[in-house]
């Protein structure tokens, strides 16, 4: 009984969203060699108490050539934010940091679609990095977390599927 409640508080951590109001997730393209492409779909579950004006997507100098970040983000998408790759500092990793012109990222809603090119400088894959929100008045951080990948939904069914026939199997053991 012990091994089952420790693989049902396994599963159920690894099927729950992160614990951010938003949801910064990520999907990676190689573009051959060390040259990669990360899009990123951002989401706002309305707990901030407001649209996503401004969020920034940060970049370790040990790990991707900051001379090589470039913002490949199409349009319209790249006429209605605007984009800047911030270097790095003493301390302080390079950045991607997008800005709303006009409508942020709605309450309830998400945007896909941003996008930069990069090498990438460290072993094995690239991977998750750490994403902020900015207010676009106070310029106060309002969350920050790091960016997921998309797990998809026939995974998520399976998972649910495998949960359920082991409860079936445990209740059919103790009730005989």
């Amino acid at each position: 009984m012990k091994a089952l409640n420790s693989l049902a508080l396994l599963l159920l951590l690894s099927v729950t969203s992160a614990v951010n109001a938003s949801v910064v997730q990520y999907s990676l393209t190689s573009l051959g060699g060390n040259s990669y492409q990360y899009e990123y779909t951002v989401s706002n579950d309305g707990s901030l108490g407001g649209d996503i004006e401004w969020f920034a997507l940060q970049f370790d100098p040990s790990l991707y050539d900051e001379t090589s970040l470039t913002i490949v983000t199409p349009e319209p998408l790249n006429s209605e934010w605007d984009q800047l790759i911030l270097g790095s500092g003493l301390l302080i990793p390079a950045a991607y940091d997008v800005f709303a012109v006009s409508n942020g990222i709605a309450q309830g809603t998400s945007q896909t679609g941003f996008a930069v090119q990069f090498a990438w400088l460290g072993a094995g894959l690239p991977g998750s990095q750490t994403f902020e929100i900015y207010d676009p008045v106070s310029n106060d951080l309002i969350d920050s977390g790091t960016t997921v990948v998309p797990v998809p939904g026939a995974f998520m069914l399976f998972l649910s599927a495998l949960f359920g026939m082991g409860l079936f199997n445990v209740k059919r053991r103790i009730h005989g």
